[in-house]
């Protein structure tokens, strides 16, 4: 999580603004969607130090996610393909499809990713669709 800090929100008739700091503040996954008063959208920043990465797969049955690297190497794997994460790939991940990702051992520096997930419904009326695994071992842990 964020350190706590005072966040500036103001609200607008039509928008909503909020600071989430610097990338070098981002720390640990932060979600955000709520700060900016979204209903269909959810959206969360991220800071994956080298070597960590996902405590579970995961999948979503009804939102699709995008994620968005900023900095770092690392890896994601969507229903068992490796994908290669270094700043500006970006990934689209399809509802029902089991993900994890990690910051490789070696990346210079946290890996910092945006993650952006929408659905056909409000983030609020399709709660936690997310259906986690904890038992399958990740492939980079062999």
């Amino acid at each position: 999580m964020r350190e706590a800090r005072s966040v500036s929100v103001d609200v607008m008739s039509e928008y909503q603004v909020t600071d989430i700091g610097s990338i070098d503040s981002w720390v640990g996954k932060n979600f955000i969607q709520g700060e900016i008063g979204a209903d269909t959208i959810g959206l969360s920043i991220n800071a994956t130090e080298p070597g960590d990465g996902s405590p579970f797969w995961h999948s979503h049955a009804e939102t699709e996610e995008i994620y968005i690297v900023l900095d770092g190497e690392g890896e994601i794997v969507v229903d068992g393909d490796a994908v290669a994460l270094k700043a500006g790939t970006v990934v689209r991940v399809a509802p029902n499809s089991m993900l994890a990702l990690h910051a490789l051992p070696g990346s210079a520096t946290a890996l910092k990713w945006i993650c952006i997930r929408s659905g056909a419904n409000t983030i609020a009326a399709i709660g936690n669709d997310a259906t986690l695994d904890q038992e399958t071992p990740f492939p980079w842990a062999e």
